[in-house]
């Protein structure tokens, strides 16, 4: 995408010509860019992110940069999310510490189940035995910024 049709987008997305995208303007932006609508979360990040704010949106400038960056953040979460259902055999939606070990040895990974079970307690905030696919997703960000 261009800068003239991303400048397009942008005043398309700019209800009311206030001159910043405000939440509800990035969410219809996202829809019509990727065909994804961005989750509050998502969009508490991306502006958050964002040094010396102003608005409390994205300005043209920086929903340029959004637009250029966010294209990779979205193949990232297609990959954590595939691997994501690769641990969660039985679609679930959660994973719990036997679906962690059949992982490993479907990859062939040996490893000490001490290893695998202190890795799943702390991916395993609430000690509930299970790890959500955001708590999951979280993880393999934090992990792939490193």
């Amino acid at each position: 995408m261009n800068r003239n049709d991303i400048e397009k987008l942008f005043r398309e997305c700019d209800r009311k010509g206030k001159g910043y995208l405000d939440r509800e303007d990035i969410k219809v932006a996202s829809i019509r860019l990727y065909g994804l609508k961005m989750d509050k979360y998502k969009i508490e990040r991306l502006l958050s992110n964002i040094p010396d704010r102003i608005h409390p949106g994205l300005t043209l400038e920086q929903f340029v940069d959004f637009v250029h960056s966010y294209k990779h953040q979205i193949d990232r979460e297609d990959e954590n999310r595939e691997t994501f259902l690769i641990f969660d055999r039985t679609c679930k939606g959660f994973l719990n510490k036997d679906d962690f070990l059949h992982a490993f040895e479907r990859m062939n990974i040996k490893m000490n189940p001490e290893v695998i079970d202190s890795a799943f307690k702390q991916l395993d905030v609430d000690g509930d035995g299970r790890v959500s696919y955001r708590d999951f997703d979280i993880m393999m960000n934090y992990v792939a910024d490193e």
